[in-house]
């Protein structure tokens, strides 16, 4: 049984409507919520092949059918919120547009950061950019984690209006699907004076 969790990549965050069909495999199973309502409504949906829909479908009294409810399933505000997300997905072509600006942010992301002396790695597909942190560039050291700069960077982007994704000395940018050019310019001078500001360069 394959299982795809979409949750953070599905809805063209990576430049495909769903990332598996970048990695070629097709699920038997896939979550899907995030980009589904943009975050704006809790939806979720998980999505099945028709093969294993077909083994848990049965009258309750046959004792196979997968009894999966909670309080706020069906919600008809979130699946409303879902189907004109859907619609201006496929209306504004939001998925080629933002594979555009992907191609566009990758540029400047090494642009600004390729050369700087603790950066070791910029990692990209789609949208979801990652600037690895390191102590080194050449040896690809890292910092001391006791030092917590990614955090640290975090915090101050915070202070700069921007909000970043750290995992460790990993920084997440993830910017909405529609976003401008000129709004990732911003960002990314941010991005670049608080880790100017935390690691004093």
């Amino acid at each position: 049984l394959l299982i795809a969790d979409e949750i953070a990549t599905g809805f063209g965050r990576t430049g495909r409507l769903f990332a598996c069909e970048r990695a070629g495999i097709t699920p038997d199973l896939m979550c899907l919520s995030k980009g589904l309502t943009g975050g704006y409504m809790p939806m979720s949906i998980t999505v099945v092949k028709e093969k294993i829909y077909d083994a848990f479908y049965a009258d309750w009294s046959e004792g196979k059918a997968f009894m999966h409810s909670h309080t706020y399933a069906g919600n008809p505000l979130g699946c409303s919120a879902a189907l004109a997300v859907l619609d201006i997905l496929d209306e504004e072509n939001i998925l080629e547009r933002a594979a555009e600006t992907a191609s566009w942010l990758s540029a400047r992301m090494e642009e600004t950061f390729g050369a700087h002396p603790n950066v070791g790695e910029i990692r990209h597909i789609g949208l979801i950019h990652a600037v690895e942190l390191v102590e080194d560039r050449a040896a690809k050291r890292p910092f001391d984690g006791g030092r917590r700069l990614g955090y640290a960077i975090y915090r101050r982007a915070l202070r700069h209006g921007l909000l970043l994704r750290p995992l460790g000395d990993v920084l997440y940018f993830n910017p909405p699907l529609n976003i401008g050019r000129d709004d990732l310019d911003t960002a990314i001078a941010r991005m670049k004076a608080s880790m100017d500001e935390v690691l004093g360069r």
